[in-house]
């Protein structure tokens, strides 16, 4: 007699191996090693820092502020 808790098993175990043939259909191009001249260009490059501008904020000038109420201890 069998248990029910190894053929749930086997089925978690096909059901996660299909996802992940599944998944990787979507992959494309060739698959390759890049090169180490590639990674060093890449690692030179300056990394963009955080937007410092004000670029889309006119549109918080037209929120209305509301007034925090006051405590009654």
């Amino acid at each position: 007699m069998h248990c029910w808790a190894r053929y749930l098993l086997y089925l978690i175990i096909a059901t996660l191996a299909l996802g992940q043939m599944v998944t990787a259909c979507g992959q494309t191009g060739p698959l390759y090693l890049p090169d180490d001249d590639a990674e060093a260009r890449s690692q030179s490059a300056p990394v963009p820092g955080p937007d410092t501008s004000n670029e889309g904020l006119e549109a918080l000038d037209d929120v209305p502020v509301v007034p925090p109420e006051p405590d009654n201890f």
